[in-house]
């Protein structure tokens, strides 16, 4: 028995209903949605990667899966990805950071107070880094001042620190032998959408740069309630404290010509309290 066909033949895809919409909360906006089509059109050509929806132009397919069904008749599922242009400005997403705080061993010649004292500290860990006095622990060394920080030489400088040699009475029991302190170390791992392809060369350039506000290439990573203003105040004058330490990309709704409708950008960005000097770190 031949198969009878009435109504629409299918000829060119059609909205199915049941269309799902789900949002991340930071912007980015997904779609699931369905279309019929006869079975005699290459499905291919019907739906194809960074189409946009037909309802919502901020949407693109990204993925797509095929379902053979009755009656010579295909369904074509099209996973939609866009940035919602209503809840963001520039094609970007808000920034979806999480932040890691923790402690790390650092040379104890590369603490702030180490010649001091500096603010917050009542008294220098190893003195002022220029009145030295004989060691009576070795003649070979000089004393720092505090704590039996013992230096080679007369010099002024970190360099030259042999070690805390003395033991013999009140804190310097406590420094005694030890070379090493915990710094406190924080980093803010994150990613955003865009639809802007130059985003990506930007910040791939902003690698190893510092920032004084939560924005490179003015493109901002970190939330505002994350602080806007990232800069400390030191005897070298005001530095940056945060640097973006490494950055990833992934393409999504690529066309059939592999050109990408939306990009995503994770990325990393490191804090230190004490500031980015920039004779060392360029400012991005």
């Amino acid at each position: 028995m031949s198969l009878v066909k009435t109504g629409n033949p299918l000829t060119s895809k059609v909205l199915q209903p049941g269309s799902t919409y789900t949002t991340d909360g930071y912007g980015l906006i997904t779609s699931r949605t369905s279309y019929a089509l006869d079975k005699a059109v290459l499905i291919f050509n019907a739906v194809k990667g960074g189409d946009v929806h037909p309802d919502y132009t901020d949407l693109f397919v990204h993925s797509l899966s095929f379902t053979s069904g009755p009656l010579n008749v295909n369904i074509v599922e099209a996973n939609y990805v866009g940035v919602n242009t209503l809840e963001t400005t520039g094609g970007r997403t808000r920034p979806n950071v999480t932040a890691s705080n923790g402690l790390t061993s650092e040379h104890i010649t590369t603490h702030p107070n180490f010649f001091g004292p500096v603010s917050g500290y009542a008294t220098a860990i190893a003195g002022d880094g220029v009145t030295f006095t004989a060691s009576t622990i070795d003649p070979r060394y000089k004393v720092g001042g505090v704590n039996g920080a013992h230096f080679n030489g007369t010099a002024t400088n970190a360099g030259n620190f042999v070690g805390f040699l003395d033991s013999s009475t009140g804190q310097k029991q406590y420094f005694y032998g030890k070379n090493q302190y915990l710094a406190p170390t924080t980093s803010f791992s994150g990613h955003i959408y865009t639809t802007n392809s130059g985003d990506c060369a930007n910040l791939r350039d902003r690698v190893g740069k510092t920032s004084t506000t939560n924005q490179f290439a003015g493109i901002k990573l970190l939330p505002d309630h994350l602080g806007t203003v990232f800069t400390v105040s030191t005897k070298a004058g005001t530095l940056p404290t945060i640097m973006l330490s490494q950055v990833n990309f992934e393409d999504y709704c690529v066309t059939p010509g592999g050109t990408p409708k939306i990009f995503k950008v994770n990325y990393e960005i490191r804090f230190n309290r004490e500031g980015y000097p920039p004779e060392v770190y360029a400012s991005a």
